[in-house]
């Protein structure tokens, strides 16, 4: 077994992808820590479960303000000026001043693989690695040089650097999805790239969408899962609520107060407010169980970059673990999983008509969108995150055994 080190720019208590992964490495019998960043409501230490987590203050402008030459604006009157520069420059630095911060804390630990989680965490890894003597795995929740919003062009050019850089000397490269995957083989030119789906852990819910709105089996129940946040669609579904007649539109997941109001404000306006509701966030393993029995979802990614052009979200897996249909926009891959399970269509929803004619007509044929026992059973053995769990497994016991030859040899020659 091995001893891992997870690196993470979040305080890792929602990252649902961060966490299934350090669980499951830490059920496979490894020693697991996670080094993320502290906020507020964290401790900077917690080791109350199977994994070790480790929390460090990460504030960039204020670390690129201690290093020299920007540490001579230490003095008050011309602290300004040198907190104006450092903003400047931290989309360039933050990558070093990341690894400044975390890596010889990770490097501590002593681990044999680092496992780093975007962009942001692998120039430490890789600088705690050549320290220590671990192993590098890269895992790229996206395309970091197709982010949104798209990066100026000096930036862009200076992401693909650092990504190549660090990514082509990692022993793993992990993603989310495969045409995700093609695209990150010829930026590295690797072709060793392993998809790990966003797949859900499905546990029980005490919780029940329908029975927390109120409405029982025979009200349409359209529902949008995940973060609520303008750009998502879901201020542009509203509109449609008045030709959707007697439809429930709900959405599952955090919104932050100023958007919750504006959401209800719109709702009102077009006097759809009775038929709109917005459900507080539940657990990541339990939304499937909570989500079941809706009768369709809706996946509104715009696809303003190659990155969500390309997604592979949480909430596809989640709703199709739950049988829900989904009504997604113009997305390649998410286009080639629906077609592949038949459970949704793909509409433009640049185009209004379009998009509450289908709709309307999913909810009238819901039962033909529904999987049959067959159907999920496929869905389970490729998409499941048990299956996910498989592969990562395979991934840290072949650089467990690469590591074991290569000690194993060295001590034969020093014999």
């Amino acid at each position: 077994m091995a001893r891992i080190a997870v690196i993470v720019s979040n305080p890792c208590v929602s990252d649902a992808r961060v966490i299934k992964m350090a669980c499951a490495a830490a059920d496979a019998g490894h020693e697991v820590h996670v080094f993320g960043t502290l906020a507020s409501d964290t401790q900077p230490f917690d080791n109350s479960g199977a994994v070790s987590y480790h929390r460090l203050d990460w504030r960039p402008v204020q670390v690129l303000m201690g290093v020299f030459p920007l540490s001579l604006f230490s003095h008050r009157f011309v602290k300004p000026i040198g907190t104006f520069i450092a903003k400047r420059l931290a989309a360039y630095a933050k990558y070093a001043m990341f690894s400044r911060v975390f890596a010889k804390h990770v490097a501590a630990i002593k681990p044999d693989i680092i496992h780093a989680h975007d962009l942001i965490c692998l120039p430490a890894a890789q600088d705690a690695a050549e320290e220590c003597g671990a192993e590098v795995v890269y895992d790229a929740h996206e395309l970091e040089v197709h982010r949104n919003p798209p990066h100026p062009f000096l930036q862009k050019r200076w992401v693909a650097y650092v990504e190549k850089k660090y990514a082509r000397r990692a022993a793993a490269v992990n993603t989310v999805g495969r045409k995700v995957g093609e695209v990150l083989a010829s930026h590295l030119g690797r072709t060793d790239i392993n998809i790990l789906y966003n797949s859900p852990i499905i546990n029980p819910c005490e919780r029940h969408i329908r029975g927390e709105i109120g409405i029982g089996p025979e009200v349409p129940l359209f529902i949008y899962v995940g973060k609520v946040t303008m750009g998502r669609g879901v201020s542009e579904i509203l509109p449609l609520l008045p030709k959707l007649e007697g439809v429930v539109f709900a959405t599952v997941g955090p919104c932050d107060v100023k958007t919750h109001a504006m959401l209800h404000r719109q709702a009102d306006k077009l006097g759809v407010g009775k038929r709109f509701r917005m459900m507080l966030p539940v657990p990541f393993d339990q939304v499937v169980d909570y989500i079941r029995g809706a009768d369709i979802g809706i996946i509104s990614v715009e696809p303003v970059t190659l990155s969500y052009q390309y997604c592979m979200p949480n909430k596809l897996f989640e709703m199709s673990f739950a049988d829900v249909p989904i009504v997604s926009n113009e997305l390649d891959e998410i286009r080639e999983f629906l077609v592949e399970n038949g459970n949704g269509e793909i509409v433009d929803f640049e185009d209004k008509t379009s998009l509450a004619y289908t709709i309307s007509r999913m909810l009238r044929e819901n039962d033909r969108l529904k999987m049959r026992d067959g159907g999920l059973a496929v869905l389970d053995e490729k998409y499941s995150w048990r299956a996910q769990v498989q592969k990562l497994n395979k991934i840290y016991e072949d650089i467990v055994s690469r590591r074991s030859k290569a000690l194993s040899q060295s001590e034969g020659l020093s014999d």
